[in-house]
């Protein structure tokens, strides 16, 4: 007889005895041998409200044995995992059961790995232990079926890669060939794909030419370090999906004349409450260029007080050491997890979503995200102005997507000085101290491993890298125009709700809505923000702002389009800036912000459409 034991917050029990199970389950955490020891022990249940806690089921053959326990060690505190103990066998053993491995679970995310044992050819008549229609049919059956019972999202895994010659020495009854592991895999990609059913490609993970040091005499199985690489991708597809299906949007900012007549209402209270001191004009406004010649001749000067303004920055790494961690099949296109070691004190977490259908060398669009939530904003609907996810939309009209996390955020949160017992504002505050001490500024970081990204995006084969545009909302905007200000790389920029002229925050007493990440050394000792604009100059830049949001005060940013206007005419590219302010809205990305964003990248990143 098994347990189920939950593994929650670096804590282990057993559940009572009214929770024992005979199915023959234990967590993924454990061997089964240790089963009965916890439950003689009967420890306290942790504290953790299990409810809360999305429930992970993993399902598959030998190969999921092997993960398993790792994969609910990277999951630890963030999922319960369910795992049989036994081998979980072709796809009709998995259909047999699926009552008492899946549906009895009540789980709110299932993964499931079955296929190596399908493809088994009998050496005594050739044929396969499920033929690969049958296959097909089997997969289809088990995705309604669990779709029909639960409310949990699914993932299937492909099959890890044969060593043939390997194999062949194991003198078994049955062969299994890698020839057969693609044409099983190709059939499974084809079937679920259609049922909008991502695909974790363990298959590209471990691939065959590189397996060989890390996987076992045997041909299939893994040495450790084989597992803890299948573990990494498995507990990544799995958390961004909960990330995804657990999301709830932030509730919009009021919008409207009732909305507008408070907005200024509060305003006017806030500005009085300004000491006079603090609303005085501290630097003058720059003075636009009279032609492109001036503007050759002022740009070098300016782009170097800008960058100075970000502090005394390491080089960025170059060559760069990066990693794909995980490799996910979605329908019309692929996301890779990426990770670039920024060769300083972090790792750039990043999602790659590559579009199937592309040109050879696509245009590519650099999204960057806000303080909430992540790079896996992404890939969440109803959200960046749309029902559909921005991303998707993105991809299905050809450009490759790359979103990076920027520190404390997403897969970097607990990575600071820290580690995990410091996050949220408190590690973005040890952050900004410990750079402070060395001479930088933690928004000059913040440009920095940006910049890494997008070296990352110009070096990657299927990119077009004289068409990489950058985009954000809130803080991502304010990250998209400030790399688009020191890196020419950037072909074309759109800064959604994040426009901010210093002064006029300073004058209107909204410090505050900004975070400390957000500001820089010295530059109004020079000039304010519309120089940091002007840089992008003349590569086009929208910027799309409400009028009611109080990060980015209306007159300040009625200053900058101004300037940049003068600028971008003084230059024979005023087709090239548009700053539209619009009234009666707030700090939010509205639908018809992301027709703008993505009219404005088609103009410019796809002349021919």
């Amino acid at each position: 007889m098994s347990y189920i034991i939950y593994r929650s917050d670096g804590e282990l029990f057993a559940p009572g005895r009214s929770r024992l199970k005979t199915t023959g389950i234990v967590a993924a955490a454990f061997v089964l041998a240790t089963a009965t020891v916890l439950a003689a022990a009967e420890p306290d249940p942790p504290k953790t409200n299990h409810a809360e806690i999305p429930r992970v089921v993993l399902i598959g053959d030998s190969i999921r044995i092997g993960y398993a326990p790792k994969v609910a060690e990277k999951l630890n505190g963030e999922a319960i995992v369910i795992s049989p103990s036994s081998n979980g066998g072709d796809s009709e053993n998995v259909l047999k059961h699926l009552d008492d491995w899946v549906i009895a679970e009540k789980p709110d995310l299932v993964h499931i790995n079955c296929g190596l044992h399908d493809l088994k050819r009998s050496k005594s008549n050739g044929s396969h232990q499920v033929e690969i229609e049958r296959y097909r049919a089997n997969l289809r059956t088990i995705v309604e079926r669990i779709r029909k019972s639960t409310r949990a999202s699914i993932i299937f895994a492909s099959t890890t890669p044969i060593i043939d010659e390997r194999h062949a020495k194991r003198k078994a009854d049955f062969d299994r060939t890698e020839a057969d592991v693609v044409r099983y895999n190709a059939a499974m990609i084809e079937t679920l794909r259609n049922l909008d059913i991502p695909i974790d490609d363990l298959h590209a993970i471990v691939p065959n030419e590189a397996a060989g040091g890390i996987m076992r005499s045997d041909g299939t199985h893994y040495e450790p370090e084989g597992y803890d690489k299948l573990a990494q991708a498995v507990a990544d597809c799995v958390r961004r999906r909960i990330a995804i299906d657990r999301y709830r949007p932030l509730t919009q900012p009021p919008s409207g004349p009732q909305a507008a007549s408070a907005y200024r209402r509060a305003a006017a209270e806030r500005d009085r409450n300004v000491p006079e001191r603090f609303r005085l004009p501290v630097v003058a406004e720059l003075s636009p260029p009279k032609n492109a010649e001036e503007w050759n001749r002022r740009r070098p000067e300016i782009l170097k007080a800008v960058v100075d303004s970000l502090g005394d920055l390491p080089d960025r790494p170059s060559p760069q050491k990066t990693r794909v961690v995980s490799r996910e099949l979605r329908r019309d296109y692929i996301i890779e997890r990426v990770d670039i070691d920024n060769g300083v004190d972090a790792i750039v977490s990043s999602l790659l979503l590559i579009p199937e259908r592309r040109e050879v060398k696509a245009p590519a669009i650099l999204w960057l995200h806000s303080s909430t939530p992540d790079k896996n904003q992404i890939l969440i609907p109803h959200t960046n102005g749309g029902d559909e996810p921005l991303g998707e939309v993105l991809v299905k009209s050809g450009y490759i997507v790359m979103a990076p996390d920027a520190y404390w955020h997403g897969d970097r949160a607990g990575t600071g000085p820290s580690g995990r017992s410091s996050t949220g504002l408190s590690e973005e505050e040890d952050l900004f101290k410990r750079n402070l001490w060395l001479g930088r500024t933690l928004w000059g970081m913040f440009v920095r491993d940006d910049r890494i990204a997008l070296d990352y995006l110009c070096g990657r084969a299927e990119v077009d890298p004289a068409r990489i545009g950058a985009t954000g909302m809130s803080m991502g905007s304010t990250r998209a125009w400030w790399l688009a200000a020191v890196d020419d790389r950037i072909a074309a920029v759109v800064a959604v709700s994040c426009l901010t002229r210093y002064q006029q925050l300073l004058a209107h007493g909204e410090l505050r809505q900004h975070g400390v990440y957000y500001f820089v050394s010295g530059l109004l000792k020079r000039f304010d923000i519309e120089a940091v604009v002007a840089l992008v100059a003349p590569r086009p830049f929208l910027a799309l702002t409400g009028e009611l949001d109080a990060g980015s005060p209306a007159d300040g940013i009625r200053i900058i389009d101004r300037i940049v206007s003068e600028t971008y005419n003084n230059l024979g590219a005023q087709d090239r800036f548009r700053s539209i302010l619009y009234p009666e809205i707030g700090h939010a990305y509205t639908r018809e912000m992301r027709a703008e964003t993505i009219a404005w990248f088609d103009r410019f990143l796809k002349p021919s459409k």
